[in-house]
């Protein structure tokens, strides 16, 4: 039988194109022919390894950022007031209170230098998809955040008493590279994993969450041990080299896999390409495919866009700035409401509702190739910023507190968690239903920059909610 004959699976021909049989319509989309070899035949995964690997590689994008911001009881002290130093006293002291101006505004400083170069990097993934590999990508981005960890780590038992200045400057220079590393990698990760099954972009997006979970356990578990907020943020920072440098050794087994071959490596030199009409395809040459107009693919996809913008301007906006001063409303003082309440809830209830609701958006009767399941979602979420806005976050001076009660505020949470996730992963997910298939590395590379652009624009929007309490 010649399997390189399209009539070999019932097409007919209409105006140069050939048209397949309903009943093939559904599996024609993975026919891949090459004019001289058979069909190739999918490899099987071996024990979920290729799947893993995107989870950690998903949970390496924000797992830095996670660490930078459950270390702050380290950066308070390494920016503390310094009894013997009364220039430095005169300079950035608060005049009500005794944190200096350094650590008061370091928080603000930080999600800027995190946020700004992330999302302007994110809006040069698309030219940098182009023009640089993706292996290349992969591992430079990698390598940058492994070093710029290293002196972090390295920086944590330097005594910087003397020289605060020079080490806030030095550590929002790290973040804003460290950023950027992130980034490249976060463009470089989606556009790899658009070229699998869906299942695998899942695991990519369900591994960012995981990011959270890993941190507010880190945090808790130092907690529990005493450990000084040096020791911890050594403990958090050492992880951090060790989590990169194991990503780094993971990728570089993935590639020599026969699944990354498969999907990757192995690219035909046609591939069928599914035209206007359900059943119709024809075959399109390499050169074809590596010409992908962006804006078609953006006018395809920009729904989903907004979706995941809007999804993650409204996390953002609250989450992690208006939590973070959220209190238990438990007038007993005890362990629960002065050393765990925080971490517990804010980061470990929210991370770990946030990645459920990744998995379990899988398993929902949800019309993943219609747009409006994710928009409805994302918009409804609204509701959420006057509710956590509303609970008992301070200081405050203009808002009442309406929620005084810990156990619903921890239902708003979970909520707002799960919700995020869900909108998360049915928007990445869907890309395969509104895109060809040679364009789906451009489609994955816009939703990420439209997400970043929702980090962003919700960071800074979070500057006005803290001030609107």
């Amino acid at each position: 039988m010649d399997q390189h004959n399209p009539l070999v699976f019932g097409a007919t021909v209409n105006n140069g194109l050939y048209e397949f049989p309903e009943v093939l319509d559904k599996n024609v989309d993975d026919i891949i022919v090459n004019e001289c070899d058979a069909i190739p035949s999918k490899p099987p995964d071996r024990y979920y390894f290729g799947l893993l690997i995107f989870y950690v590689l998903g949970t390496c994008l924000l797992l830095p950022w996670y660490f930078f911001i459950t270390a702050n009881d380290y950066w308070m002290y390494k920016l503390r007031t310094l009894p013997n130093d009364t220039q430095i006293n005169f300079f950035f002291l608060n005049k009500d209170d005794h944190h200096t101006k350094l650590q008061a505004n370091f928080t603000s400083f930080l999600t800027i230098a995190a946020s700004v170069p992330s999302t302007l990097t994110l809006l040069f993934n698309t030219y940098l998809a182009k023009k640089i590999s993706i292996n290349f990508r992969m591992i430079s981005s990698l390598m940058l955040m492994l070093i710029l960890f290293i002196v972090t780590t390295v920086l944590v038992h330097l005594n910087s008493d003397t020289w605060q200045i020079l080490f806030y400057a030095i550590t929002l220079g790290t973040v804003i590279l460290l950023n950027i590393g992130s980034s490249i990698m976060q463009g470089a990760v989606f556009s790899l994993v658009s070229f699998f099954d869906s299942y695998y972009m899942t695991a990519t997006v369900s591994g960012q969450a995981l990011g959270g979970i890993v941190a507010a356990l880190a945090q808790i578990l130092a907690l529990w041990w005493g450990a000084s907020s040096v020791h911890s943020a050594f403990v958090y920072f050492l992880f951090a080299d060790l989590f990169i440098l194991f990503s780094l050794v993971l990728y570089a087994i993935l590639v020599k896999t026969d699944i990354y071959k498969y999907y990757v490596q192995d690219i035909p030199a046609s591939t069928w390409i599914r035209h206007s009409s359900s059943t119709q395809y024809s075959l399109l040459d390499s050169d074809q495919v590596s010409v992908v107009n962006n804006y078609d693919v953006l006018k395809k996809i920009w729904k989903l866009g907004l979706s995941i913008c809007y999804n993650f301007l409204i996390t953002m906006s609250v989450y992690p700035a208006v939590t973070v001063l959220i209190t238990s409303l438990n007038k007993e003082h005890n362990a629960w409401t002065s050393i765990y309440f925080l971490p517990v809830i804010a980061y470990l209830l929210f991370s770990t509702c946030d990645f459920f609701g990744r998995i379990m958006s899988n398993f929902m009767k949800l019309p993943i190739d219609s747009i409006w399941p994710s928009v409805i979602l994302s918009f409804m979420r609204t509701i959420f910023i006057p509710l956590i806005m509303l609970c008992n976050a301070n200081p405050r001076h203009n808002l009442p507190i309406l929620i005084n009660n810990d156990q619903w505020y921890a239902v708003i949470i979970s909520v707002f968690g799960f919700t995020n996730g869900i909108v998360s992963n049915i928007t990445m997910t869907s890309i395969p239903y509104f895109v060809d298939k040679h364009e789906q590395e451009v489609a994955s590379s816009l939703m990420i920059t439209f997400l970043g652009i929702g980090i962003s624009t919700g960071s800074l929007i979070s500057f006005a909610m803290v001030n609107l309490l």
